[in-house]
């Protein structure tokens, strides 16, 4: 996790730990909300593949199920002949 990516994130980052965040890079942009500061810092390298492979992993599911919707319908329908 410590491969950094070319991309910037902003969040909310609690007061208690904006000198942590600011020695990992990252800087105050502005006011947050009570607690927390606005901050701007590199986003991990690790968190984009983590958060691609669920997305693509949820596709294939949602696609697995139409396809098998779609195959029920025209057995149904009787345009299929069923598999033994």
């Amino acid at each position: 996790m410590s491969d950094v990516a070319m991309d910037h994130v902003r969040a909310f980052i609690a007061k208690t730990r904006v000198a942590e965040m600011t020695a990992k890079g990252w800087r105050v942009v502005g006011p947050g909300e009570e607690g927390s500061l606005l901050m701007e810092g590199p986003q991990f390298g690790g968190a984009p593949v983590r958060l691609s492979a669920l997305v693509n992993d949820l596709f294939d599911d949602l696609v697995a199920q139409a396809l098998e919707r779609a195959d029920r319908i025209d057995h149904a329908a009787g345009r299929l002949p069923r598999a033994a």
